[in-house]
């Protein structure tokens, strides 16, 4: 009877175990999380430089739904991009997670392509999933390139930028609108119009002078398109300027005596254009070759022209015909000599030519006569027996084409 009830108590403590084991268990059951966190981590996120401007993926979309029997989903979020990103409250399951790089907190400012993963999210734990972006392949942007070159050239009327891939122009952005100019320096923007195609581009740069020559520059950048992006960048042009080195501004001359205009480029090389109408030349105006024969009142314009460099200042000359005819060409006369108590002095006089607004000068041995600008010269402190020469030059106007030059020499008489 004693070991039936002692076998009685063993089973009903063998009972009671199973049963707070059972308890223990539903308890421990009871407080177990019921859902699990995902870690998010794109490190991986590079920094693009469309036209020296960085747009660095800032912030990152994510859109988490679950996939199977669950089809539980998250509204989408937007999450600073910095250490790495958890999401906490995820159901037990598979999840299929889906990113996008962002350049702002701004859900729109798509910089990159989708990313999908699957990852198994478990009550309890953290789940990683690590993506690698790539920036988008399709999709259109916008660009403007600023040019910038030296005041030195004001002959740039207009310039072209040109995308191209592969050795193919596949956009080109002009513009011919007049260049700003702002401590010496020239600065024209291209910008497009519409919409670029995202990709990479060749950017080659056409100037274009007044004269219809033409400065090129291929391949002198690269530009990035970014999907609803803006690319903007600066670049700084070097170029050589022609020059014209020598030409006569303003003259007259007789009508009867034609006279020849010279003109002379630098570098030699460069070729020289010009027009006799007052037009402004360009490379369709006349092409040098020899000095100009004029007989009547011309204004010839020139400029120096080629491709590769800006074209000089455009050079102007004005050249009058007069309708004087000279019949005696002007002399110099006999000197007369003035002898006083103190010293002896002689004058000097150059006959009537008829011309009027003549410009004189007198040379002494071959020296300037400083302020000696009328018909006459007097020359003072003579020593008897002395001889020299006299040389004077008669010019119509103050610069001319056609100048008289006539010497003479004389020697100062010895009394007695």
């Amino acid at each position: 009877m004693r070991n039936r009830n002692v076998r009685s108590i063993t089973l009903h403590f063998c009972a009671l175990l199973c049963l707070l084991s059972i308890l223990c268990i539903s308890c421990q059951a009871s407080y177990e999380p019921l859902v699990g966190s995902l870690l998010i981590d794109c490190s991986s996120v590079r920094t693009i430089q469309p036209s020296d401007e960085d747009i660095t993926v800032t912030h990152l979309r994510i859109h988490c739904r679950q996939s199977g029997a669950g089809n539980a989903s998250l509204a989408p979020q937007v999450r600073r991009m910095g250490s790495p990103i958890v999401i906490h409250g995820l159901l037990p399951g598979t999840w299929e997670i889906t990113v996008c790089g962002l350049s702002s907190d701004d859900g729109n400012a798509v910089v990159t392509r989708e990313a999908s993963q699957s990852v198994r999210i478990a009550s309890g734990q953290t789940s990683r999933a690590l993506f690698s972006l790539s920036y988008l392949t399709e999709g259109f942007g916008t660009c403007a390139v600023s040019l910038s070159w030296s005041a030195a050239a004001p002959s740039i009327s207009a310039l072209s930028c040109f995308l191209t891939q592969e050795g193919q122009t596949r956009y080109t952005v002009t513009d011919d609108s007049p260049f700003s100019v702002s401590e010496g320096v020239y600065t024209g923007r291209c910008a497009s119009d519409g919409v670029v195609e995202v990709g990479t581009y060749d950017l080659d740069i056409l100037l274009v002078n007044r004269s219809g020559t033409r400065i090129r520059f291929p391949n002198l950048d690269t530009i990035r398109i970014f999907s609803q992006r803006h690319s903007e960048g600066t670049l700084p042009l070097l170029f050589p300027s022609a020059t014209i080195s020598h030409m006569v501004q303003s003259a007259s001359f007789a009508s009867d005596t034609p006279v020849q205009i010279s003109i002379s480029a630098f570098p030699r090389e460069v070729p020289i254009y010009y027009t006799t109408d007052g037009t402004d030349p360009t490379t369709s105006s006349t092409l040098y070759t020899a000095p100009i024969s004029l007989s009547r009142t011309t204004t010839v314009k020139a400029v120096a022209a080629l491709d590769g460099y800006a074209d000089s200042a455009i050079s102007t000359g004005v050249y009058t015909a007069s309708n004087f005819a000279i019949t005696t060409p002007p002399q110099i006369g006999e000197m007369d000599i003035i002898t006083t108590d103190h010293e002896t002095y002689a004058v000097v006089i150059l006959e009537e030519t008829g011309l009027d607004e003549n410009h004189y000068s007198w040379y002494v041995n071959g020296i300037l006569q400083e302020g000696e600008n009328d018909y006459h010269i007097t020359l003072e402190g003579l020593e008897p027996g002395t001889r020299f020469r006299i040389m004077a030059k008669v010019q119509k106007g103050n610069l001319s084409l056609n100048t008289f030059t006539y010497t003479k020499y004389f020697t100062i008489p010895v009394e007695g």
